[in-house]
């Protein structure tokens, strides 16, 4: 006859056994990945000015990028775009061209680092640049120390490869970035 204890023991270790014969989820997108979606929030802190924007990043290739920024209700907004041929900047009803993204995303009064970016919203640190770094117990980058800036990383399961909260500071910047959906397939790679 069995007690409830012991029916309760087996109970456990066959929820247990279940657990570890379940495989982790597929990732949304591959952290390898030239070709993602990104969308989200994104704060921004320069100097004395505080911004804030819903973010919508789509990079079509390793040259092809576009992200739109736009504020409460859609006001302020901003569409920065790179390819083979330059920069491009949409403001206000206004289009600026330049040779760096960078350089239009500082004019746009948004100085993010986006060519940083590409790698660094994906847990991955410039692969031609220096670095220092620590990574989890589950393979995953925790924090990074690279061109001058501190990246801190979280993700929402052990399982997840890319993060869905990047916090990363320079000198006289600060930025975070909460990600509520990761896609393989971005949706705005057609101009």
């Amino acid at each position: 006859m069995s007690t409830p204890l012991a029916m309760r023991g087996l109970a456990i270790f066959l929820v247990l056994l279940i657990s570890a014969c379940a495989t982790p989820p597929k990732p949304p997108v591959d952290s390898e990945s030239e070709t993602w979606q990104l969308q989200g929030k994104i704060g921004l802190w320069y100097k004395d000015t505080q911004e804030s924007a819903t973010i919508d990043w789509s990079q079509c290739s390793t040259e092809q990028v576009r992200i739109r920024l736009s504020g409460p209700l859609g006001a302020g907004g901003i569409e920065l775009s790179a390819d083979q041929s330059g920069a491009r900047l949409i403001q206000g009803g206004d289009t600026s061209r330049a040779d760096s993204i960078d350089e239009l995303a500082s004019r746009a009064e948004w100085p993010i680092p986006v060519e940083a970016l590409r790698f660094w919203v994906r847990g991955r640190p410039i692969p031609s640049e220096k670095l220092d770094g620590r990574v989890n117990t589950n393979g995953q980058l925790e924090q990074l120390a690279q061109m001058g800036w501190q990246i801190s990383y979280r993700y929402k399961t052990p399982f997840h490869q890319l993060p869905n909260r990047i916090s990363a500071e320079s000198a006289n910047t600060r930025l975070t970035l909460i990600i509520s959906e990761w896609q393989d397939q971005p949706k705005l790679c057609t101009p």
